[in-house]
Formats: structure tokens, C-alpha cells, sequence
């Protein structure tokens, strides 16, 4: 289960990685969705609160929603709907 985890996690930054430098600015798109996603983390955890669907905050979340960005944390809610 983990293998296959890991292997849609390096699918999915492998496209995300294509996809800016495709861009030509692949600094500044980096840094954006980094941001994006870790924005977009604490607020689905903000709002989580709410819904009863909390997200924890450790360096993996971090640094998925870092790399992944806002489809990073639409994986990690997807995830803690399934396996809870």
C-alpha cells in the first residue's frame, strides 16, 4: 500500500515539475504554488474544524501541499476521507 502511495506521489510531482518548466519561469511558478499550497493547507485545516476533517500539520503534509500545491491538498483531504 505504501509503494503505491509513494509512486502516485512521485507521478504526481513529476507532472507538477514538467509542467513549470514548461512555463520558462520555473522559479517564480515554483515559489507561487508552494505558497498556494501551504495556504491552501492551513485553511482546509481551518475549515476542517467545522466539518470534523482535520489535516495534521507535520513536515509531510507541508511539504506535499509545498510541492503539490492546491491538487497536493485536495489529495491529502481525499486520503483522510478514505482511510478514516
Amino acid at each position: 500500500m505504501t509503494t503505491a502511495v509513494y509512486c502516485l506521489f512521485f507521478v504526481a510531482g513529476f507532472a507538477i515539475f514538467i509542467s513549470m518548466l514548461k512555463t520558462k519561469r520555473f522559479v517564480s511558478a515554483l515559489i507561487f504554488s508552494a505558497l498556494q499550497g501551504i495556504i491552501a493547507l492551513f485553511a482546509a485545516n481551518f475549515i476542517g474544524d467545522f466539518a470534523n476533517m482535520n489535516i495534521s500539520v507535520n513536515m509531510h503534509t507541508l511539504i506535499l501541499s509545498a510541492v503539490g500545491g492546491i491538487p497536493g491538498v485536495i489529495f491529502l483531504l481525499i486520503c483522510g476521507a478514505l482511510f478514516r
